[in-house]
């Protein structure tokens, strides 16, 4: 294309986890060479996902499409399957789930508009409100899909068409049901595709790559709001203009090992300059960075009350609240902010030593050294370790004349001062 471009990306369902994947899905495409490539998740028999298949002619013609849900199961009973759509040993069914992200290669895509004008075959897909399929849940409707673009193409063209098959909790949790559906759908064991469980698989596909890297990630326990069931913590968001693909969270997070988040812990970072050393985070934290600006993170501990979720499902609230069934209490955070200029906002400065302080846990020292001027004897020395400027104004209390010329007893005098002793050879 004109614009250097090679690929485009549609993404439908509401689904933002799936851009977790997108590189990989790429990669299949460049090395398959694939016109159009589906990404899809592992399905159970009769979920209401289409399947992706390989339809094949009597002609011996064959193509790899989707087929709608609630297609498949009478399809493959009609075609020598008996049962129909079920699982196989593996507990799923052997038709992958369809989740309308689809990557196509714009050249041959864009060949493919011109030659039909962009019109794609129609078909009905009636949804019932009853296991009988006698009432209609909503009304019916004529629709033509994206996903039906294999059946635009004819010739050896056909065989460029794929998939790849990623696992669910990374690239597929879709928003768009209503909670009282998504709780049906829970107890039948199938992902509810809600507001409250599309958020937290966000935060959930975050927590999996920093632990797959070796950091120390905690799991907060389920809990539920309005019915759904889901695991809340640590909420964990990482801006693109941070880290936007998994290949590159190895180098903004160095040494992994010494990045620990505990399970009631938040944690947002967005900007390109950061990195991330090390971190010890219980409780809330905020990371910005201004465009041009870098900054790492190390050595850094956070401990406050953080952040808590609130159930709320009060009439009055903001529709998107009573979409997930709680709203954010947002206690205590810590937030940081590396500028351009240089400066650092919300950053603890780190513990200064003075030059040449050394601060033991304990510093009062006892230990008993030899003196070459009182042979056969020991003299018991407590040391205190003192800064440059409280050790003048005490040598200006103390006489500390050379005790070359000194006699055993004056010695043994001298040693004895209070606070410490001064012995020049």
């Amino acid at each position: 294309c004109a614009a250097g471009l090679e690929y485009v990306i549609f993404c439908q369902d509401t689904n933002g986890l799936a851009f977790h994947t997108l590189p990989l899905a790429l990669g299949v495409s460049k090395d398959l060479d694939l016109i159009m490539n589906s990404i899809a998740v592992p399905r159970k028999a009769k979920q209401a996902i289409g399947g992706i298949a390989k339809l094949k002619k009597t002609t011996g013609e064959e193509r790899t499409i989707n087929v709608e849900y609630n297609q498949l199961d009478p399809l493959l009973r009609a075609s020598g399957f008996p049962d129909g759509d079920v699982n196989d040993a593996n507990g799923f069914s052997p038709f992958p789930g369809n989740i309308n992200q689809l990557l196509f290669k714009l050249k041959p895509y864009s060949e493919a508009l011109n030659r039909t004008q962009g019109a794609m075959p129609e078909f009905v897909n009636p949804k019932y409100a009853d296991a009988e399929k006698t009432v209609f849940k909503k009304p019916t409707r004529l629709e033509c899909m994206m996903q039906e673009f294999p059946a635009t193409l004819d010739g050896d063209v056909v065989k460029q068409i794929g998939f790849t098959s990623i696992a669910s909790d990374m690239c597929f949790s879709p928003v768009k049901n209503t909670i009282a559906d998504g709780v049906v759908l829970q107890q039948k064991g199938t992902h509810p595709g809600v507001a409250a469980s599309g958020e937290a698989d966000q935060y959930a596909a975050f927590r999996k790559i920093l632990s797959s890297v070796g950091c120390q990630v905690e799991e907060a326990a389920e809990v539920t709001f309005s019915g759904i069931k889901f695991i809340p913590g640590p909420e964990i968001v990482l801006k693109p203009n941070f880290v936007l693909c998994p290949g590159e969270y190895k180098t903004k997070f160095p040494q992994p090992a010494s990045v620990k988040i505990s399970s009631r812990s938040s944690l947002v970072v967005s900007g390109s300059g950061i990195v991330i050393e090390s971190l010890d985070l219980d409780g809330a934290l905020v990371i910005e960075c201004e465009d041009g600006a870098s900054g790492v993170v190390r050595d850094l501990v956070v401990k406050n009350k953080g952040w808590e979720k609130v159930a709320d499902e009060s009439s009055t609230s903001e529709e998107f609240i009573r979409m997930r069934g709680y709203h954010m209490n947002k206690i205590e955070t810590q937030k940081i902010i590396f500028r351009k200029d240089g400066t650092v906002e919300g950053l603890p400065p780190p513990n200064k030593v003075e030059e040449n302080i050394i601060e033991p846990a304990d510093p009062f020292v006892k230990k008993t050294t030899p003196s070459s001027k009182v042979k056969d004897r020991s003299v018991e020395l407590e040391v205190k370790v003192i800064s440059k400027a409280e050790s003048k104004a005490m040598l200006e209390k103390f006489d500390v004349t050379s005790p070359s010329n000194t006699t055993d007893a004056e010695l043994d005098t001298k040693v004895q001062k209070d606070s410490g002793c001064c012995i020049c050879q």
